[in-house]
């Protein structure tokens, strides 16, 4: 009962912080979501963290995670981690001894399934900034066998969910979030005769992932297609029409450029700037210290959720403190809509 309302506390915190991060958030598909039953969300995997919270705030499904082992590794944050249904996943590059605790973890998730739970899983097995969908690891195809072995009557889905972005590492970017229709699973796994390769069933949902999301199999001159792309006005966001773009790119004229705000929202955003100084100061100094650059987003995400409102709570408290209570609650409401003006009409910067 606390684990379930700890989730749920933190649902609703990362929604509130995905509102006040993304431009625009597109949610298409809910209702292929099953109600009820075991299902397994798959989805393709841009943009770490960010693609872990934003299938569980987009529908109603209890949902339990598989993640990388490394934040387990520390005891105080690997029980908070699995209150928020987190489980950890080791790789070799983890250790060769570790590998065999995915046994542990795997019979987890067939009592998880059994539960007639969610799962969800990045099934290519790594984060990366590419548009494509790379090939499927079988290990979701082992845990559904696994279940399957133990429980033979039990019939489990699989929803693919295409996750898009018009900039993975930009601000504020837009995303949206797609649910195909289920997959159902049981109909890929002989007990009997079992193809322990699984690769009719990766195959077929890494298939499907390739319809929720722009695939592009050029490896050559890669960079400069995406350039070429995006000055003809992509839309990522709607994998249909990207694909448009994408097939007839040779005869599409570049799109006009983003529209500048009006000069009542410049104010507003230049207001928040202002505001913002040392939170903005801050996230320069840190933002230089990111290594990998997938995590941009991660730690941006993380600098919205705690750092600013820290700072304005703060700030309203020295407010309220020297002057009032009224103003200290205008600043706060001040505070609050030019943050939004800067998100929902800013325009997009590096």
């Amino acid at each position: 009962m606390l684990q379930h309302s700890w989730y749920n506390f933190l649902k609703g915190i990362f929604k509130i912080g995905l509102f006040f991060t993304l431009k625009k958030l597109v949610v298409k598909g809910k209702e292929n979501i099953p109600k009820k039953g075991p299902v397994i969300f798959i989805a393709n995997h841009q943009n770490a963290f960010i693609d872990a919270i934003l299938i569980p705030t987009t529908n109603n499904r209890n949902t339990y995670f598989l993640t990388r082992s490394n934040p387990f590794k520390n005891k105080i944050i690997a029980k908070i981690l699995y209150w928020s249904n987190m489980y950890p996943v080791y790789r070799i590059q983890d250790g060769v001894n570790t590998i065999k605790m995915n046994d542990q973890i795997f019979k987890n998730c067939h009592e998880l399934l059994f539960s007639h739970q969610a799962l969800q899983i990045f099934a290519e097995g790594l984060h990366h900034l590419d548009r494509k969908v790379y090939p499927l690891k079988k290990g979701f195809a082992r845990i559904i066998h696994g279940t399957l072995k133990k429980y033979p009557d039990l019939d489990i889905q699989i929803v693919p969910v295409g996750i898009n972005y018009d900039h993975h590492l930009n601000f504020p970017a837009s995303a949206s979030v797609i649910y195909d229709k289920p997959i159902r699973a049981n109909d890929y796994i002989d007990l009997k005769n079992p193809d322990l390769r699984y690769q009719e069933l990766t195959s077929t949902v890494r298939k499907a992932l390739k319809k929720l999301t722009l695939h592009i199999e050029e490896t050559e001159n890669y960079e400069e297609l995406i350039q070429h792309l995006e000055s003809l006005g992509i839309d990522y966001l709607d994998p249909e029409k990207a694909y448009e773009t994408y097939t007839n790119r040779a005869n599409l004229k570049p799109a006009k450029q983003e529209i500048k705000p009006q000069w009542f929202f410049r104010v507003a955003i230049t207001l928040w700037k202002i505001n913002s100084l040392i939170p903005l100061f801050l996230w320069h100094k840190f933002s230089k210290k990111i290594t990998e650059r997938i995590f941009t987003s991660t730690f941006r995400f993380a600098f919205a959720l705690v750092v600013f409102p820290l700072f304005y709570a703060l700030q309203t408290a020295l407010i309220g403190y020297t002057f009032s209570i009224e103003i200290a609650l205008l600043y706060a409401l001040l505070t609050i809509t030019l943050s939004l003006i800067r998100v929902k009409k800013g325009v997009i910067q590096k």
